[in-house]
């Protein structure tokens, strides 16, 4: 008995070594289950798709496979983890399902899959950041100032997915302005030389594949749509909302505009793309001429100082040397 409570008192007061051991060791074991529970993953698709070659029938089946975290199905595990949001964000309804996977597609995320993740890090966010809070801390006391920051970096990781998307799409919509004036000349080189509208579109999207990949994705995805039967101006429509930017917006107008009254597509093309050019470099002119402006604030806090000290230095030390000792004398 008398062992026990020493060994008990000997607990209390090591609490802080020890729940670090303990810590340390959840988080090991964790570890070793999550990366077991992605290469077993790995192995059943594998599996899968060997018994695909096979002919193996049985390997195919539904209830052989485990889930796995970005699965085609809705029992995997972000879907389970995210599962309390669904509620919440009503994620059944068909409208704000397609909302939300309209911005992960802006994002670049197309899968299915996608929303059941983007849901899972809203909830995974917030735990991993409080968690590290209290593991940098070793708070056990739970003051008012911890409280706070606890609520705070809940909020933090609630908000983060959103503002990874959101970077995401910024991101994307740069890469495609930028790609999208070389496509534009694309566009009219092969019109010119008597290619068609759906194939000007498939011939730009493989050309453009090494310079841009989204721009190259979204212009094959429309010539896809074109062939399964959907109708240019719904083929358009859909990759301007994929994309979300003004000048996508205008050219898609342009192509409906010339197929509905028949005038010259090459001509057309032709204009546009000049005017993106000149777009082009008036953004460019912009950018150098704000340059000036910008440079205004580091030469403030950081060269002018240095300068200044490089100046007036030597002679504020002479001042102090000789002058200061000399008029003290004086007096």
């Amino acid at each position: 008995m008398q062992t026990i409570r020493n060994i008990y008192y000997t607990f209390l007061e090591n609490a802080d070594y020890y729940g670090i051991l303990i810590l340390m060791f959840l988080a090991i074991v964790s570890m070793i289950l999550a990366i077991a529970f992605i290469i077993r993953g790995y192995q059943n698709n594998a599996q899968k798709r060997l018994g695909k070659l096979v002919g193996n029938e049985g390997t195919s089946k539904s209830g052989a496979e485990s889930p796995r975290f970005l699965g085609p199905k809705q029992n995997t595990l972000a879907a389970r983890i995210s599962k309390p949001l669904h509620k919440l964000s009503s994620i059944d309804k068909r409208s704000v399902r397609q909302k939300m996977h309209l911005r992960l597609i802006k994002a670049g995320y197309r899968s299915d899959q996608a929303i059941y993740n983007y849901l899972a890090a809203k909830i995974l966010c917030p735990i991993i950041y409080v968690s590290i809070f209290l593991i940098s801390r070793m708070v056990y006391k739970f003051e008012t100032e911890v409280i706070l920051s606890i609520i705070v970096l809940l909020v933090l990781g609630f908000f983060t997915p959103s503002l990874w998307v959101f970077l995401m799409t910024k991101t994307r919509q740069e890469k495609i302005l930028k790609g999208l004036p070389d496509a534009m000349d694309l566009m009219v080189v092969c019109v010119e030389s008597g290619l068609g509208i759906d194939m000007t579109f498939k011939r730009v999207g493989d050309e453009m594949r090494p310079i841009c990949k989204d721009l190259s994705d979204e212009f094959t995805l429309t010539t896809l749509e074109i062939r399964a039967g959907m109708s240019r101006e719904d083929a358009y429509k859909n990759m301007n909302l994929r994309i979300g930017l003004s000048e996508i917006n205008s050219l898609m107008v342009l192509l409906s505009q010339t197929s509905h009254f028949g005038t010259s597509l090459a001509k057309a093309l032709r204009v546009h793309a000049d005017g993106m050019r000149i777009k082009r470099r008036q953004i460019a002119e912009e950018t150098a001429a704000k340059s000036s402006v910008k440079l205004v604030f580091p030469l403030v806090l950081f060269i002018f100082p240095a300068i200044f000290v490089v100046l007036v230095g030597p002679g504020a030390l002479k001042i102090i040397k000789h002058l200061l000792p000399a008029l003290g004398g004086g007096g």
